[in-house]
């Protein structure tokens, strides 16, 4: 599969070929959805938490004598159905981790880049550097590139540049995601997908060991 090939500084430089193991596999949908809501997952701090009636500060006074008042017993102003209460049932700091399995993980990165190929999604950049934090380099390679109005763009680099994550942090509609740590929601509901060549050797090095089949 081929798709366009930009310079380092985003101009048109011809065609590169994309591995099929990786971006023809066959597409399972179940494996895509496996990862996406594990990851999503995953981001969940569960740190929520509400008072239960014991935590509630105050009620410790009974709010009317047990009999003759026509009203209801009552023990507490703090109980739950009382405005100011303890809540019932509420949620209690949990964690929402899930694992899935390698091989899922593998078949659902496949399948999402299998499915941006499909599309036409994809293309080539070959590795960009900045020689300090440049917000403005960054941008003008995507804005020749064509890339500047699109409403996000997920751009998978294959080197750990401090400088290149700095300088493209403050552009709003990129995310910069390295080859070893992809995540699939972000290049699933990215509307364009930028992959690097030193990126395109780690994915095929990692993703295009066990993927096999052309995309359904």
């Amino acid at each position: 599969m081929k798709v366009n090939q930009y310079d380092r500084s985003g101009k048109l430089k011809g065609q590169a070929e994309l591995p099929e193991a990786v971006f023809g596999a066959k597409v399972s949908p179940a494996a895509i959805h496996a990862v996406v809501r594990a990851e999503l997952a995953n981001r969940r701090q569960g740190t929520h938490k509400i008072k239960v009636r014991d935590e509630v500060s105050g009620g410790g006074k009974k709010p009317w004598r047990q009999k003759g008042t026509g009203n209801a017993r009552q023990g507490s102003t703090r109980a739950p159905q009382w405005r100011g209460g303890g809540i019932v049932h509420g949620p209690q700091p949990r964690s929402y981790r899930m694992e899935v399995p390698q091989q899922i993980r593998q078949a659902g990165l496949r399948g999402v880049l299998s499915k941006k190929a499909e599309s036409g999604a994809i293309s080539v950049l070959e590795d960009v550097q900045v020689e300090g934090y440049s917000t403005r380099a960054v941008a003008e390679v995507f804005k020749a590139m064509g890339l500047v109005k699109e409403p996000s763009v997920a751009w998978i680099v294959g080197s750990d540049d401090a400088k290149l994550r700095a300088s493209a942090r403050n552009i709003g509609n990129l995310h910069l995601i390295h080859a070893s740590r992809l995540n699939a929601p972000e290049i699933l509901y990215s509307g364009a997908v930028v992959i690097t060549q030193s990126a395109l050797r780690i994915l095929s090095e990692t993703l295009g060991k066990s993927g096999s089949g052309r995309a359904a």
